[in-house]
């Protein structure tokens, strides 16, 4: 994965992110250290909404193992480099 697809799929991450945050987090700055509960405020139904959104723009399924590990902007990030890009080694010519 180059530099522009990580830069796409952050830039992805960070629309959707600002999108689900709660009303109390709107207007803070997200960058890829920022903590998804502690700093932004998603909750659960806000994690499980982020989850369904990037899982529909990017055509791919999180498990919810995956879920446990996820804690900052950057951690989700990663984890969906990691599921594009196996999903393209999976793919016919990929």
């Amino acid at each position: 994965m180059n530099d522009s697809d990580r830069s796409s799929i952050a830039t992805q991450v960070i629309e959707r992110l600002s999108a689900a945050l709660p009303s109390t987090s709107k207007g803070k700055t997200i960058t890829e250290s920022s903590l998804l509960r502690e700093e932004l405020g998603l909750d659960s139904l806000g994690t499980v909404d982020l989850v369904i959104q990037v899982e529909d723009e990017f055509g791919i399924s999180i498990e919810t193992d995956d879920l446990t590990s996820i804690r900052t902007v950057g951690d989700l990030i990663q984890l969906l480099e990691r599921l594009i890009e196996k999903k393209a080694k999976s793919s016919p010519g990929g």
